[in-house]
């Protein structure tokens, strides 16, 4: 085993009166897939911005074969090797995908002018390099959340020659991007690059990881080899067993809310890659969560954005039915005039107003409910937040700061919680626990369950089997527009994936 050509000693870093970091060893060799795990919160994302030159360390060292470093900025790591694919992509949404591969090293013709064909057919051949087709010349901004991020991991790879640093890589992937992403990053490693591998997705660490480091409040809880058990890595996150990630179903399925027959969502204009719903034959009960499967590019997310109205201008054809009645849902107002709700995939982006307060996020739908004759009462409003905190144990319980400062588990209950203020009928989600940790994660399912059992409905959409499979009564599965397949609770991974790929079971 080669020795480590990257290590990190006793590193401390403070953010005015909270410790990230308490001292905190680490180390990295060559053509390694280091896995780091943690909590939100837990300091690992901390540490890697340290390395990739976002923070300088207030105490401890960092040292790259033998000698010490100490990066300004994370143009300073780059010119070392070290490049980094961050949780919140550093993607430029108006810029196409060519120029965002090349953004800050532009290649340029003679006379100064940027040479945009060059960009193009370089960016394309990097595309094809990993057997991914996306238009180079596309918006990033119109692109889904998993082509932007396979978009990120390509700008990244053009920097890595020691060291990739990889923060929530597979949050947004399907299972074949999945698979497709593993493929690159042992390809790396086999040529020497070292790759530290942050994920919440515990069932994929024995599939790539050589490796595993496990952060718990700023230190490290433990390190093992991946094919540690999976109880084993829980309680290191977490510092207790962890029972049962997926509460107990309750088999109570009270009436028909949703129906859905030959249903097809005809947009005003096209999009490429923009999967519109083509066929949908599918129905939610009271009491009954129901999961959406399949790849990229299924129309799992058209399928909920064109329900709620939120997708792109166009109109529905076919029976939608909520509550036996024909619907017309075509605009936001409609949907949630008809018990719907929506939780999107993108909470940071589409779900909050960051800077503003976690109180006046979570009373954003219901401000008729809190504003009689117009005004805003304090006491209603201060009444509804506080629900929304004693339901979804959103933490710090501080309505007064902004919720862009909350680890990204309790800013995801905060827009489940912000939605159910609001007394749907039927809940719509959307990767509901992209880029959550574990204990976040089972404090979600277990609120949904309890949600479920009141009555309400859910229809969710998940690139996670594993949470499908666990936590949903049914799961139908899209391919190109249409469902083509559905499965009680119980079905094996295997069978849902075939359905999903024209695999045969």
């Amino acid at each position: 085993m080669s020795l480590p050509f990257l290590t990190m000693n006793g590193v401390v870093k403070r953010f005015g009166g909270v410790q990230a970091l308490r001292g905190v060893d680490f180390e990295l060799r060559s053509g390694e897939i280091h896995a780091l795990l943690g909590e939100n919160g837990a300091g690992k994302s901390t540490l890697m911005n340290i390395l990739s030159g976002v923070h300088t360390p207030d105490q401890g060292t960092v040292m790259i074969d033998g000698a010490a470093v100490r990066f300004a900025n994370p143009r300073e790591a780059q010119a070392a090797g070290i490049a980094t694919i961050f949780q919140e992509l550093d993607l430029v949404p108006g810029l196409d995908v060519a120029s965002n591969l090349f953004l800050g090293r532009e290649l340029v013709r003679p006379g100064g002018f940027l040479d945009v064909a060059g960009m193009r057919e370089q960016a394309r051949k990097r595309l094809t390099a990993i057997e991914l087709d996306i238009d180079v010349e596309r918006p990033v901004g119109e692109l889904s959340i998993g082509h932007r991020q396979v978009v990120a991991i390509v700008k990244a790879l053009s920097y890595a020659t020691r060291a990739l640093i990889m923060d929530e890589p597979t949050a947004a992937l399907t299972v074949s991007e999945v698979d497709r992403l593993f493929t690159i990053m042992r390809r790396l490693s086999a040529s020497g690059v070292g790759i530290v591998y942050i994920s919440h997705r515990l069932e994929e660490v024995p599939q790539v990881a050589d490796r595993v480091t496990v952060m718990r409040d700023g230190r490290v809880a433990g390190t093992t080899a991946p094919q540690a058990p999976q109880a084993e890595l829980v309680r290191l996150l977490v510092g207790r067993p962890l029972e049962e990630l997926f509460p107990l179903r309750t088999h109570k399925v009270g009436r028909r809310l949703l129906h859905l027959e030959d249903a097809r969502f005809v947009p005003i204009r096209a999009s490429a890659g923009w999967q519109a719903p083509k066929k949908i034959s599918l129905d939610v009960h009271e009491g009954e969560i129901v999961g959406l499967a399949g790849v990229m590019g299924a129309g799992r997310t058209e399928l909920l954005s064109a329900l709620y109205g939120t997708g792109l201008p166009g109109r529905w054809a076919g029976t939608i039915e909520m509550d036996s009645r024909a619907v017309r849902l075509e605009s936001i107002r409609a949907s949630r005039r008809a018990g719907i709700a929506y939780v999107t995939d993108d909470r940071r982006g589409g779900g909050l107003m960051l800077r503003a307060a976690v109180g006046r996020n979570l009373v954003m739908s219901v401000l008729r409910r809190i504003s009689p004759r117009g005004f805003m009462s304090a006491a209603r409003e201060a009444a509804a937040v506080a629900r929304s905190f004693g339901q979804f144990d959103i933490r710090p319980r501080n309505a007064a700061i902004a919720v862009g400062a909350l680890s990204g588990g309790n800013q995801q209950k905060v827009v489940l919680a912000k939605e159910i203020l609001g007394n749907p009928r039927l809940l719509l989600l959307d990767e509901p626990t992209r880029g959550v940790d574990v204990g976040a994660k089972a404090e979600i399912y277990a609120r949904l369950r309890e949600l479920s059992s009141q009555g309400l409905g859910i229809l969710v959409a998940s690139s996670e089997m594993p949470e499908l499979i666990g936590l949903c009564d049914r799961i139908v599965v899209l391919r190109e527009g249409r469902n083509v397949a559905e499965f009680d609770s119980g079905v094996d991974e295997h069978t849902v994936l075939a359905a999903a790929t024209r695999k045969a079971s």
